[in-house]
């Protein structure tokens, strides 16, 4: 079994974009809820919007 990691992209209602590396999504979940609390925001606001390979390239 490979232990590629692949960028999660999550996204709120108000636009806020949260996007790291994780293993599985499970992991990813977990980042998620630690980054949403960090930035004060519900974790149920965050919708999975992309599984990449490599990051977006959003400015």
């Amino acid at each position: 079994m490979s232990n590629k990691k692949s960028y999660y992209a999550f996204e709120d209602p108000s636009g806020t974009i949260i996007e790291f590396q994780a293993t599985s999504l499970q992991q990813a979940m977990v980042i998620k809820k630690k980054k949403a609390l960090e930035l004060g925001i519900p974790k149920e606001a965050f919708e999975l919007t992309s599984i990449r390979k490599k990051p977006s390239q959003s400015a």
